[in-house]
């Protein structure tokens, strides 16, 4: 059995997240990994026993010619040319979310991704969820008007989080999870408004991130739906209750977020709960997908992703201006 050969580059939290995967499966070999900072790179290359570690994905690209994928987990600001760069090797990708700080440089490695016709997938994982599939086949034939939900914790331990420029905030580095969630559940939006404000956190040095947003969101298909975002509780505020709320005609939907769906009406409650590591699920698809050339196991594909990006950077202008953003 041929086995797919896997680059990672960024040895953080988020691919070792990935990585935990890739380890449990017999038919990928993780055969080099770069990371600027030596004990992380060293660290990673022990771990998953790979052959070489490089410093830098310019590095490992031109080292390694024969590699069928990469993975790429890097901070959001570190977007330079590592997509490009890969895509131009005929390596297929995965990148980690969020892809790109700018519309600019997502749409420059989307149509690199097009030219070079290579496989290409983000990580947004809940769409591989079963519960998420029991939801999208009760949505068919219902009519939905409103939709409410949040994302509403604590402030990552990552130094790069709270400085926006960075990060690009809560909203575009974390929450836009839910900003995909709503477009793989309602389609393409129309425009979108935020409100956000600062204040609340006081007790962290350099932090410029809104501490909380309300997004609202009007798609094209007449669905409202409004998001919540916050990033200020302190560890005595328990992280309980995000997800989403959707109110259709006959029957309303309670989404916890990656735990569990419930479909209620006036006479009965019926509760899905899932146990699965969508993670897994997802990296195992990305995978097929390169064994079988076939681009349609992956359910978050580059071109897609960037369409969830391009409403949190909305949300963002939206911000700045105090005004709608047609999308």
């Amino acid at each position: 059995m041929k086995k797919v050969r896997v680059g990672l580059v960024g040895c953080g939290g988020i691919a070792h997240y990935h990585v935990d995967h890739l380890l449990k499966m017999d038919d990928v070999d993780i055969v080099a990994v770069a990371d600027p900072i030596e004990e992380r790179r060293e660290a990673m290359k022990k771990k998953v026993n790979a052959f070489r570690a490089y410093y830098s994905h310019k590095e490992l690209y031109d080292a390694e010619d024969d590699l069928d994928a990469v993975y790429i987990c890097i901070p959001p600001y570190a977007h330079t040319d590592t997509e490009t760069r890969a895509i131009e090797k005929g390596f297929n990708i995965f990148v980690e979310k969020p892809m790109a700080l700018s519309m600019e440089k997502a749409n420059e490695v989307k149509e690199a991704i097009e030219k070079k016709g290579i496989i290409s997938a983000v990580g947004f994982q809940d769409r591989y969820l079963d519960i998420i599939d029991k939801l999208k086949e009760y949505l068919r034939d219902r009519e939905v008007g409103i939709v409410y939900g949040s994302w509403i914790g604590g402030i990552p331990g990552v130094p790069w989080w709270k400085k926006k420029e960075q990060s690009g905030g809560q909203i575009v580095e974390q929450n836009i999870h839910l900003f995909d969630m709503l477009r793989y559940l309602f389609g393409e939006v129309d425009s979108v408004y935020c409100s956000a404000k600062k204040g609340l956190v006081k007790d962290v040095p350099g932090y410029d991130v809104e501490d909380y947003s309300a997004t609202t969101m009007t798609f094209k298909n007449g669905v409202v739906a409004t998001l919540f975002t916050g990033c200020y509780l302190t560890g005595e505020a328990p992280d309980k209750g995000n997800g989403l709320r959707i109110m259709c005609r006959d029957a309303r939907i309670e989404y916890d977020l990656r735990r569990a769906v419930r479909f209620m009406t006036r006479y009965s409650t019926i509760e899905y709960i899932t146990r699965q590591d969508q993670g897994m699920i997802e990296d195992r698809a990305f995978i097929e997908a390169i064994k079988s050339n076939n681009p349609g196991l992956v359910r978050s594909p580059y071109a897609d992703a960037v369409k969830s990006l391009q409403l949190t950077l909305a949300a963002n202008k939206s911000i700045e201006t105090g005004s709608v953003v047609v999308i």
